[in-house]
């Protein structure tokens, strides 16, 4: 089942190799991208479709592998932690109370 399962990867890398040139072939217009006063150098239309779908491919691998809750979850780890320190220092401050003041 497992040689199946990379033949079938196999072919569909392959397939999606030749779909990619194919792309690149037909789509061979230059253009030229402009952001207000900036200007890109002059590229296919193929290359910018192909990069934005590689970024977009990255930056969703990114998510999906929760890069950035790693971080929010650190972040309430520690705020977690200063309330637990916080907590263990008030049932202190009162178990040190209780032992001053007379038991009736």
């Amino acid at each position: 089942m497992q040689k199946l399962s990379n033949l079938l990867s196999g072919l569909f890398l392959i397939l999606v190799f030749i779909i990619s040139i194919t792309f690149t072939y037909f789509n061979s217009t230059p253009v030229i991208i402009k952001f207000g006063s900036w200007q890109v150098t002059q590229l296919p239309v193929s290359v910018w479709i192909i990069g934005a779908f590689v970024s977009g491919g990255l930056l969703g691998l990114l998510l999906g592998l929760r890069f950035f809750s790693g971080l929010r979850s650190k972040s309430e780890i520690r705020r977690l932690n200063k309330k637990l320190h916080a907590a263990e220092l008030k049932v202190d401050k009162l178990k040190s109370q209780s032992i001053k003041s007379p038991q009736s």
